[in-house]
């Protein structure tokens, strides 16, 4: 968002600006947030962004009178969708120029920390986009650059933003032989030709990607590698299956090859529905709305402090991150941080650090070199983007991507520990061509399983869907069913074997194809009488508890069920175990099967199903801690229980009012949420490590997890994730406001899945979506 100018330092002044903060950078100058020195303001509508070029270049008279026409071809272009020029000096000895400033994100910043905007805030988009650009090419300026970073959100609508590199038609000769001027991505046919191709229907071609990637989250061009981008954009080979119908043919129109089958600016705006008027309220979404109040609040701070005479406020400092480029290979793009206060706790110190977070998303292409005739280093070489230290190269030389090939579970692995592990942030264990998606399901009950391709989430009543894992495309589905007395059995999750998915229902474990969601086989449960309480896949065997319906005297069972075969094969009941009280959800862990009889806990050897221990009253779910075969469980007292694996004797209890995890990684460092705060414990010594001040409301926080050395926690409205470590002032909280439709009010939400920097999220009420994990 903002970055603090160093402080202790003189106000840094530019012609009769005052510089307040940071904005962001680009290859030839920075931007600036600013107000007039004799006029200090907190009101973000009065400041301005000063755009100068960098102190360490030397401008010679070539750049300054590029940069007069700059500012000329700026100044013809005015109107409510464009950040209009307010001054300019070609002549200072840093040349600079000052726009207004939009006090809100971009759209390549609110689509990767909000998702993809519903189909009215799209249409509202692409109209006063459309009606801009058809005020810039009726005075003959184009743009060249259109991309999600260049669309600022403001609360009346958005503006289209850097001129630097728009020329009046008649100034073609500005651009150097063989550079193409854009962003990979977004560029159009003519782009890639050569600028000297590039006309007013090449805008409309890139406005038509930059409306793909606001309706989908997808660039209609995204590829792994750059090469790919650029040769699909050659051929207009567009990818809209992500876009909602109602867009689609309107956006492929404007992504056709020949530039004479594109409508004109100002016909995108009628096709879009412009013809109704511009709304009275720009119908954004509530996260854009979120982020819109952060700016707004953080340029207000600045100005305060400016105009009081105490000099700058202090902002957090950012470093660069990469909101989204389809060629990029970031390792984690930056989420924005907790809104509220927080602090750490530590017993060492006592210390509580509480600050004001600021979000920051730079863009990170700019322009490629269509010819490279220099040596590695030399001036004809094009900067691409970093590469991922797991990548393994090709033959070419040049980076290749790893993806997920493991099977994701959705509370960590073996032992429910809820500990993703380092594979959660790094990007080598994500799903080939991932971006984040948002998609609705009738199948979904919060229980889902991730596999390299497929995300199979599960709902009751045996429904079943598959999404592509990489866009949320839907691949197949299958419908709830209910038994002869009206029942429906309770979601279970998926476990996944090689090319199959097995779902425990009222058949026993029915296989399903992973790809096509065919029926290939089942093993037999236990027969009518008997409904399915929960199931664990771990080792190959998948657990499952029964419950019995229609016994007067209560009772359960849970059987092993060996899964793999060929053909109809696709399993083998390796046992089955009665037991005298009604079960709960099993664990399997440690050549053990645990499982809650009500509050009681028992132990069941993983070879036999016979029961070789039994606890005392008190808990009624487990987390496995594999290295020291401890059980965690949150007890009916509010706090979290520790009991030996073996004996099942209580060791020791910690915490109180815990109302989500525990949460164990592989060091014995236990999270949970008591409240409003998260709060870690020592596992061996039940000592607290440190907590943080409230950051969220009581009650919205479902889950707790590890990621790599980060832990994260889910609620209904937002994933926060905090260092290992705690915390040392608020710019280490991190976290992801997923933007959920206009008519879903979320009640819960299930269980999520980490890996490669991504979270996938599955809420009970049929809405599924993927982010950047925070």
């Amino acid at each position: 968002m903002l970055k603090a100018l160093p402080s202790g330092r003189p106000p840094k002044l530019v012609g009769p600006y005052r510089l307040l903060a940071r904005i962001g950078a680009g290859g030839m100058g920075e931007v600036h947030l600013a107000c007039r020195t004799d006029e200090p303001t907190a009101d973000p509508y009065r400041m301005v962004a000063v755009k100068t070029v960098r102190e360490d270049l030397e401008v010679d008279e070539d750049f300054r009178t590029r940069f007069r026409r700059e500012i000329a071809a700026a100044r013809t272009v005015d109107g409510p969708g464009v950040a209009r020029l307010v001054d300019a000096d070609a002549d200072a000895p840093s040349p600079w120029l000052a726009t207004e400033y939009v006090p809100g994100p971009s759209l390549a910043e609110a689509v990767v920390h909000a998702g993809a905007l519903p189909v009215a805030a799209v249409r509202a988009l692409g109209i006063a986009l459309a009606t801009a650009l058809a005020d810039v090419h009726r005075v003959k300026v184009l743009h060249r650059d259109l991309k999600p970073a260049n669309v600022l959100l403001g609360a009346a609508g958005p503006k289209l933003i850097d001129f630097g590199i728009a020329q009046a038609f008649e100034a073609t000769a500005l651009t150097s032989t063989g550079l193409v001027v854009g962003s990979p991505g977004f560029m159009s046919p003519e782009h890639v030709a050569g600028s000297r191709s590039v006309v007013p229907a090449s805008d409309v071609f890139c406005l038509g990607a930059v409306l793909a990637f606001a309706a989908s989250g997808r660039g209609p061009f995204h590829d792994d590698e750059m090469a790919a981008v650029i040769f699909r954009i050659s051929r207009a080979d567009a990818e809209l299956s992500g876009v909602p119908e109602e867009l689609r043919p309107t956006l492929e129109r404007c992504l056709r090859l020949d530039p004479d089958e594109r409508p004109s600016a100002g016909e995108l705006a009628a096709l879009l529905g412009g013809e109704e008027g511009a709304p009275e309220v720009f119908p954004w979404p509530g996260g854009v709305l979120s982020l819109l109040a952060e700016y707004g609040e953080a340029a207000r701070t600045v100005g305060e402090a400016a105009a009081s005479g105490t000099g700058v406020a202090d902002l957090p400092t950012l470093g660069p991150v990469v909101p989204y480029s389809p060629t990029a290979v970031p390792d984690r793009p930056a989420a924005p941080a907790a809104p509220a206060p927080v602090a750490r706790k530590r017993r060492t110190r006592g210390a509580l650090v509480a600050g004001v977070v600021a979000v920051a998303v730079l863009a990170a292409v700019g322009v490629v070199l269509a010819r490279q005739t220099d040596g590695p280093g030399g001036a004809g070489e094009a900067a691409g983007p970093s590469a991922s230290t797991s990548a393994a190269p090709t033959a070419s030389g040049n980076p290749a991507p790893q993806t997920l090939s493991r099977v994701v579970l959705p509370y960590g692995g073996a032992g429910h520990t809820n500990d993703f592990g380092k594979a959660a942030t790094d990007r080598s264990h994500r799903p080939a061509g991932w971006s984040p998606w948002t998609a609705r399901t009738d199948a979904t009950d919060g229980a889902c399983s991730l596999s390299p391709k497929v995300l199979v989430c599960a709902g009751t009543g045996g429904a079943l869907v598959g999404l592509n894992a990489a866009d949320g495309h839907k691949l197949w589905s299958l419908p709830a069913r209910t038994n002869a007395d009206g029942l429906r059995a309770s979601a279970q999750y998926p476990a996944v074997v090689g090319d199959r998915v097995y779902v425990t229902g009222a058949e026993g474990v029915v296989a399903y194809g992973l790809q096509d969601g065919r029926k290939l086989g089942a093993v037999p449960g236990p027969g009518a009488d008997w409904a399915v309480k929960g199931s664990d896949f771990t080792d190959g065997v998948l657990y499952t508890t029964y419950i019995n319906l229609w016994e007067e005297k209560q009772a359960g069972l849970v059987t092993a069920v060996r899964l793999g075969g060929e053909g109809k094969q696709v399993g083998q009941e390796l046992w089955r175990s009665p037991l005298g009280a009604l079960p709960e959800q099993p664990v399997a862990a440690n050549g053990r099967v645990y499982v809650p009889l009500g509050i009681v806990p028992v132990a069941l050897d993983a070879a036999t199903g016979k029961e070789t221990a039994r606890g005392p009253e008190g808990c009624q779910r487990f987390t496995v801690h594999e290295k020291s075969g401890s059980l965690l469980c949150p007890d009916t007292q509010g706090g979290v229980t520790v009991l030996d694996g073996t004996t099942l004797r209580a060791e020791r209890s910690f915490g109180a009012g815990v109302t989500a995890g525990p949460a164990v990684n592989a060091d014995g460092l236990v999270a949970v949420v008591s409240g409003a705060q998260l709060i870690t414990y020592d596992l061996a010594s039940g000592r607290e490590r440190w907590s943080t001040l409230p950051t969220f409301s009581p009650g919205t926080v479902a889950r707790v997890y590890f990621a790599g050395d980060r832990i994260v926690t889910v609620g209904t409205d937002a994933v926060l994730s905090y260092p290992q470590d705690g915390p040392a002032s608020s710019n280490d909280v991190k976290d992801f406001r997923p933007n959920l439709p206009d008519d879903f009010d979320p009640q819960s939400v299930g269980d999520a899945l980490l890996a490669g920097g991504a979270a996938f999220l599955a809420f009970p009420d049929g809405l599924v979506l993927s982010g950047y994990l925070p």
